[in-house]
């Protein structure tokens, strides 16, 4: 039966040799055959209109009619101002090419939905109105988007605290470019539309970098464990089967980018879900002494293909946030951790290693780090904190209880150093999960209001030249009281 498994992997690697050379044979004919890529040329980039900023949004009961803030406003004014600039900075970072032609005050300044819709109807530019108001201590935000050549407005209104303003702006702006860069052009609209289109649409899967790299790296562990499971230790066996998975992870991982929009979040999460259940399945593997040995590397591949496969199911209902990724893998390694702590404390026992506690915990733990990312609106780096407080944590009540360990190591001793480093490491998750929480958004929004004015400098007004076309006014001052 081995011998069958040696001759049965020398025939693949055999055949995965040939088709890269045939690749390599075939690359170049195919590439000269095709003629070269056309040079981008600024004509077809996507241009687009941000108007100023305006108040009310219409999402509340208001007599006010839309407007622009004034420096009677205060804060609200200093908001407006601070929202234009994000807001173009944004599109800038998303590949367009601010217009500063569009009327700014004044009678022309119509930002309704029905003029909004007249312009973009017949122009290759993009349109964006946003608009602002408070509501108690919360900001509501409103973005009105047209496409260019579209008969309809996207529009996205939240509700956002003081300390997430920036942040759930620029999400909102991003969220509704994806929205309407898919939509299908209007008919009669003109021809640099779909060049703009296009231009955005090269723009998608940004999570292809990191779905490609873990997709490699499993491709190629699976060929080392499909080698190590027949039992054989050639090296010319070896390094063919990994380059050959490799290569599949690879190439499997760039067309599911080309097929579907892999997002950011959507990527860590299905590392998560291939990771942790390999290393759980090994370590489950090695703790229940399955024999024979080179069975285990069945065990760490039924278990990452299982992590892969609920990982896709759920990404198939939604995206997935990165804070949510981040708490996928959190949850892989505090499992972790708590898994063989929990083993330790079940024998007694602390110098030798818990490798059945290491599987399940760590099963256990992207599983359930898995689901709670679903409703998780935090950002990665605070769900890293908290990781690290939690190591932190742990680390120094262990050394705290060090000398339990040291002389007459009993079962009860060893028993309390491990659940004092369990006690420590979830004292210190707590704290500094704690530490990173944000401000009450009341006290935020009264901290934020200027008692004795500020200073400010920037865009202040526009001038219009005598060939008509206009050009920002730099300039600085004070606003509010002395």
């Amino acid at each position: 039966m081995a011998q069958w498994h040696r001759d049965v992997l020398r025939r693949v690697a055999r055949a995965g040799l040939i088709g890269f050379a045939c690749a390599g044979i075939c690359a170049p004919r195919s590439s000269e055959a095709q003629p070269p890529p056309p040079s981008p040329s600024v004509e077809q980039e996507a241009g687009i209109v941000i108007l100023p900023t305006l108040t009310p949004t219409g999402e509340l009961p208001s007599p006010t009619a839309l407007r622009r803030p004034a420096l009677a406003d205060g804060l609200l004014w200093n908001k407006a101002r601070e929202l234009d600039g994000l807001l173009s900075d944004t599109a800038q970072d998303l590949g367009f090419v601010v217009d500063l032609s569009a009327p700014r005050t004044g009678s022309d300044l119509d930002a309704s939905e029905r003029a909004l819709l007249a312009r973009a109807r017949h122009s290759v530019l993009w349109h964006l109105s946003p608009r602002l108001e408070f509501e108690g201590g919360d900001l509501v935000l409103r973005l009105l988007l047209v496409a260019p050549g579209a008969d309809h407005a996207m529009v996205r209104t939240e509700t956002v605290a003081a300390e997430d303003f920036q942040v759930r702006a620029v999400v909102m702006l991003r969220d509704l470019v994806n929205a309407g860069k898919k939509q299908p052009a209007v008919q009669g609209a003109p021809p640099g539309v779909v060049a703009a289109a296009e231009d955005l649409e090269d723009r998608r899967s940004e999570g292809r970098a990191v779905l490609a790299m873990h997709a490699a790296v499993f491709g190629g562990f699976v060929g080392y464990s499909l080698q190590k499971s027949s039992g054989s230790d050639d090296a010319r066996l070896t390094y063919p089967l990994m380059a050959l998975g490799t290569g599949v992870g690879l190439g499997g991982s760039l067309i599911i980018a080309e097929e579907w929009d892999v997002g950011l979040g959507d990527a860590w999460y299905m590392s998560a879900g291939a990771t942790w259940p390999t290393f759980g399945g090994l370590m489950l593997a090695k703790g229940r002494n399955v024999q024979p040995e080179s069975d285990r590397y069945a065990w760490g591949i039924g278990s990452g293909l299982a992590g892969i496969s609920l990982a896709s199911i759920s990404l198939s209902f939604a995206g997935m946030a990165t804070g949510g990724a981040a708490v996928a893998h959190s949850g892989g390694f505090i499992g972790t951790g708590f898994g063989a702590g929990t083993e330790m404390l079940v024998r007694g026992q602390t110098d030798t290693t818990p490798y059945e506690g290491l599987g399940y915990g760590a099963l256990g733990g992207v599983l359930v780090g898995g689901i709670i990312g679903r409703w998780v609106e935090e950002s990665p780096s605070r769900i890293m904190m908290i990781d690290v407080g939690a190591g932190l944590g742990a680390l120094s009540l262990a050394a705290v209880g060090s000398p339990l360990l040291i002389g007459d190591a009993t079962e009860g001793r060893q028993r309390a150093w491990v659940l004092l480093t369990m006690s420590g490491a979830a004292v210190g998750g707590a704290t500094a999960y704690w530490m990173t929480s944000p401000r009450s958004r009341t006290d935020e929004a009264e901290a934020e209001v200027p008692l004795m004015g500020q200073p400010f400098a920037g865009v202040i007004g526009q001038s219009v030249r005598a060939d008509g076309t206009v050009v920002p006014v730099l300039g600085g001052g004070w606003s509010g009281g002395f």
